[in-house]
């Protein structure tokens, strides 16, 4: 179900099709050029590998992509633009991206100068079918380059195959600030838990002896003498817990759970 009141992906690309622009610096043609002369793309490809992309989103077209993408050659998606991207995506993936993931990147977006927006890189993992009909994940990590008013124009990304440390439901976005001096390493400043399918939100049962000790004041230590286990395994449960809820803490995780009867 589309949520109301905020633009899904195919929303944004419909209303920038065909868009002008009068700035001089959001016109990337030549893309080899762009990449080794522009400061948006060098402190960006710092932390690039194999699959990369930059498309428009005023034309729905990529002016470049790597070859051999999920076994296409890059025609495919310089030919069909969008259109090929949404033929082979994974359509729950799909949908999470339109109606969720993508509307929190304009709401963080709006929250920042448009000026700054190169400077974010927002990351999540997906999934597509292959040439063979396999599916395959990735790790997604793009920016953008905004117009004046702060609609993005182009997102530029790398994608990374992540088949096999992949979670089959659970998907994440992070956006992690870009050090623009390159002396050091992107700073993680938003991380939210995504999920396919709306049980594995849900505590497990362990999960939640586990919250209930920890509302009691007990260290994962403690908690693990008690149920004889691992202190690991309890900081793991913890953990898990915390991407279900997105919060930052156990002391949020714990106030989130009662709050909301979960304990």
């Amino acid at each position: 179900m589309k949520p109301k009141g905020r633009p899904t992906w195919l929303d944004y690309l419909d209303t920038m099709h065909g868009k002008l622009c009068e700035s001089e610096q959001l016109y990337l043609t030549d893309f080899d050029k762009f990449i080794h002369a522009n400061s948006f793309a060098h402190s960006f490809f710092q932390h690039s590998i194999p699959f990369i992309y930059l498309l428009n989103y005023r034309t729905g077209l990529y002016v470049n992509m790597s070859e051999n993408f999920a076994g296409y050659e890059s025609g495919c998606f310089l030919n069909e633009g969008v259109n090929h991207t949404l033929q082979i995506q994974q359509r729950d993936h799909l949908r999470l991206f339109n109606q969720e993931i993508f509307p929190d990147r304009l709401d963080f977006l709006k929250s920042i100068p448009a000026a700054t927006h190169k400077d974010y890189v927002f990351s999540y993992n997906t999934a597509v079918k292959n040439r063979k009909g396999e599916e395959e994940h990735y790790l997604q990590r793009n920016s953008f380059l905004s117009d004046e008013m702060g609609n993005p124009i182009f997102s530029m990304g790398i994608l990374i195959n992540v088949t096999h440390y992949n979670s089959k439901s659970t998907v994440f976005q992070t956006i992690d600030k870009i050090d623009v001096s390159g002396l050091s390493s992107c700073e993680t400043i938003y991380k939210k838990a995504y999920y396919l399918n709306e049980e594995d939100k849900l505590f497990s049962k362990r999960e939640k002896e586990v919250l209930l000790w920890m509302a009691d004041g007990l260290s994962s230590k403690m908690i693990a003498d008690k149920l004889f286990v691992s202190e690991y395994t309890i900081v793991n449960h913890r953990r898990h817990m915390q991407d279900k809820t997105n919060t930052p803490n156990a002391i949020a995780l714990v106030g989130f759970a009662i709050k909301t009867g979960v304990i």
